[in-house]
């Protein structure tokens, strides 16, 4: 989840992510972006869609198998 400011960048973002991955990347709970976060949300997204995987698999925990 995004808890920041919404900006024309971040929904073109979106709208990419949805149509590639079939929901907004705001709906992975597993991922969580404060506020003061933007940059590394916007980075963290471009960085999914570049390599077609989910915003939370950009940073799997180590207590999975």
């Amino acid at each position: 989840m995004y808890y920041g400011k919404m900006t024309k960048e971040l929904e073109e973002l979106y709208s990419k992510y949805e149509k590639a991955r079939g929901h907004s990347p705001d709906g992975c709970e597993d991922a969580e972006y404060g506020e003061d976060e933007y940059d590394e949300y916007v980075e963290d997204i471009k960085k999914a869609l570049e390599l077609g995987v989910e915003l939370p698999d950009l940073y799997p925990h180590d207590d999975e198998f």
